[in-house]
């Protein structure tokens, strides 16, 4: 559960921070604080993938081993 808990909070800082930098330089239109919302959903979606959804992606279409 620990394992998870640091992955889920990786994705969440690293994605959600990269995603606002992009926003923040490419996008005009934009408030601050829109940016930072969005890139605070966008960081909570990416966590809860990196631990329920990659994991199972992984295990289901990895290389099945002989």
């Amino acid at each position: 559960m620990k394992a998870k808990s640091i992955t889920f909070f990786v994705g969440f800082i690293v994605m959600g921070l990269a995603y606002g930098a992009i926003l923040y330089f490419f996008r005009e239109e934009s408030s601050t604080q829109e940016i930072i919302y969005q890139a605070l959903i966008f960081g909570f979606g990416w966590g809860l993938a990196e631990v329920f959804v990659f994991p199972w992606i992984r295990k289901r279409f990895g290389k099945e081993k002989k």
